[in-house]
């Protein structure tokens, strides 16, 4: 006799920060929960973005492109499948600035937003160029390992995700038909005011964070601290 298929699991309506297009997902089960933990163990950053990822994928019922999600449209939605799926409260130890001793927050996951600011993405370089800039993919994130790179390295692999077209009046290019050499000489021969317009638009990539006030249950100490990146919700 075969074992039966039971548990009627809920669906649940969310919103993509990036373009606010509406979908439903379930909760994780366990078979899903089991890959997460296991690449959890591994602790290589890869393969938690991959099983993230793969998550996603399983438990979103609309049909929407994962591969053309953003960093944190991806760092979002994990979360709050996750606060759905083993509780909207979570709790994470801090270490007070003061003595050191391990305080445990309970957050709400449910509550944790993510605000997209409406930001022209076009950047004046000169007269004759004008470059188009895209919030960078998760999976462009993943196959690139930034993580895995010197601080220099990363900030240039960011850049390099976030470029997206070079227009003149006559002409457009599209940094994804170029290879990443031509497009480390791009950026090399730039002045430092127009690689600082550029950086601008990197440093204000909207991510998922959440400020934490606690009193420290060693010395009373107030702390303040700040969660950032779905490693710290994880």
């Amino acid at each position: 006799m075969a074992l039966p298929k039971f548990n009627d699991v809920p669906k649940y309506d969310v919103e993509i920060p990036s373009t606010k297009q509406k979908i439903r997902y379930r909760p994780f089960l366990v078979k899903e929960q089991k890959i997460l933990l296991m690449a959890l163990e591994t602790k290589d950053q890869k393969s938690i973005l991959a099983a993230i990822t793969d998550t996603l994928e399983s438990c979103i019922e609309d049909n929407i492109m994962i591969r053309q999600l953003t960093s944190f449209d991806v760092e979002y939605l994990f979360t709050q499948i996750r606060s759905k799926s083993v509780g909207e409260k979570t709790t994470i130890g801090f270490y007070c600035t003061e003595c050191e001793e391990q305080t445990d927050v309970e957050i709400d996951l449910s509550t944790i937003n993510i605000d997209v600011p409406d930001i022209n993405k076009t950047i004046e370089l000169n007269e004759q160029y004008k470059l188009d800039m895209k919030y960078p993919t998760y999976f462009g994130l993943l196959e690139d390992e930034i993580n895995s790179e010197s601080n220099i390295e990363q900030i240039y692999r960011m850049l390099i995700l976030c470029l997206d077209k070079l227009k003149t009046d006559d002409e457009i290019i599209d940094f994804a038909d170029e290879s990443k050499e031509d497009i480390m000489n791009f950026i090399e021969q730039l002045t430092t005011g127009q690689f600082d317009k550029i950086m601008d638009f990197v440093n204000k990539i909207p991510a998922l964070q959440h400020d934490v006030e606690f009193e420290c249950t060693g010395c009373g100490h107030k702390n303040t601290s700040t969660l950032q990146g779905i490693s710290d919700f994880f």
